[in-house]
């Protein structure tokens, strides 16, 4: 009998050590990587710590960042949009389409662009909800469609023109009190989603539907309503990203974006957000966009090969999923 207690006693003392090893990385991992990163890169290169490199990483990470907002919030709901990149291009099309094409007013051709990108995310939401698809097959097919019908809007040529004036440019390119308006953009999306998921229902539904959703039904949740929000709000956030590319650029082609979705899944996964779903944060996403710009920026600096850079971003992912997936069975 003793022995027996004795053996229980050991698993049991295994199984909290392990857990706390889970838990540990799981909230200190990513801001330990950032930290030792960080420093890594200001001793291999002199210019990485000045304030123009810091806010070139900012500029470049708060695309990416912008649109990963989006991407959490439904991996936490246990589905996922890799459509997003081609949502970006449909939004920049009918935004500067309409500006250059049909000379409308740029503040409501930029309420189009995000209509567009609503739009996007709420049939992605009719496929996964009513026609039963699996969200990562059913926006697949959308992805295809999307940047179809955006190759056949510009017939495969970039659309520019006089009528893209300073102030739509100002979006993506402009400065305020020395910070590039792109990150200005990112700090305040990522405020008013953090205080959505925190404290308010949305948030509370989301992680219940994410963690069990036929509990979340017998709760009386909701799940259609709240996925379908979760849908359009990924097409919300990825047409602002859309916008602010076409504004940086000047212009738009059929072909925006296309392979982002890769560095945009990335972020959301390296921020700790849970493939099965239930769990993950917004504000760690941005630690896990700006862990990516860090290192490819570094590598930047460092005159490595842009293959390599491809091969390291591959890894990252990887080491990410591995680690969720290490953590989904310890639990």
């Amino acid at each position: 009998m003793s022995n027996g207690q004795d053996l229980s006693k050991r698993i049991r003392l295994r199984f909290n050590q392990n857990r706390f090893k889970a838990d540990f990385w799981e909230i200190y991992g990513i801001p330990i990587a950032f930290v030792f990163l960080f420093i890594l890169f200001s001793f291999l290169h002199e210019n990485f710590l000045s304030f123009d490199n810091i806010m070139n990483i900012l500029r470049a990470t708060s695309i990416i960042a912008i649109v990963a907002i989006g991407t959490t919030i439904l991996m936490i709901s246990g589905n996922i949009d890799i459509s997003m990149a081609s949502t970006m291009a449909v939004a920049g099309v009918v935004t500067v389409g309409l500006i250059v094409d049909f000379n409308v007013n740029q503040i409501i051709a930029i309420l189009c662009g995000l209509a567009a990108g609503c739009l996007c995310g709420l049939i992605n939401s009719i496929f996964v909800i009513f026609i039963r698809i699996p969200s990562f097959i059913a926006t697949l097919a959308t992805m295809s469609i999307y940047r179809g019908f955006c190759f056949i809007y510009t017939k495969g040529y970039s659309i520019y023109g006089d009528q893209i004036t300073d102030a739509y440019k100002f979006i993506g390119r402009g400065y305020l009190l020395k910070i590039p308006m792109p990150v200005i953009i990112m700090i305040i999306l990522f405020a008013i989603f953090i205080i959505i998921f925190k404290y308010t229902k949305l948030g509370l539904y989301t992680y219940a539907i994410g963690s069990n959703e036929k509990v979340a039904l017998l709760s009386g949740v909701n799940s259609k309503r709240v996925k379908i929000i979760l849908f359009i709000l990924g097409g919300f956030t990825s047409a602002i990203g859309g916008i602010i590319m076409t504004s940086r650029l000047g212009s738009v082609q059929g072909g925006l974006a296309t392979g982002m979705e890769f560095g945009i899944i990335t972020a959301a996964v390296l921020g700790g957000v849970s493939l099965a779903g239930g769990k993950g944060v917004v504000s760690r996403t941005l630690l896990g966009a700006l862990l990516l710009g860090i290192l490819n920026n570094a590598m930047v600096l460092l005159n490595i090969s842009s293959f390599w850079q491809m091969v390291t971003s591959g890894g990252v992912l990887l080491f990410a999923l591995g680690l969720d997936s290490l953590k989904s069975r310890q639990e």
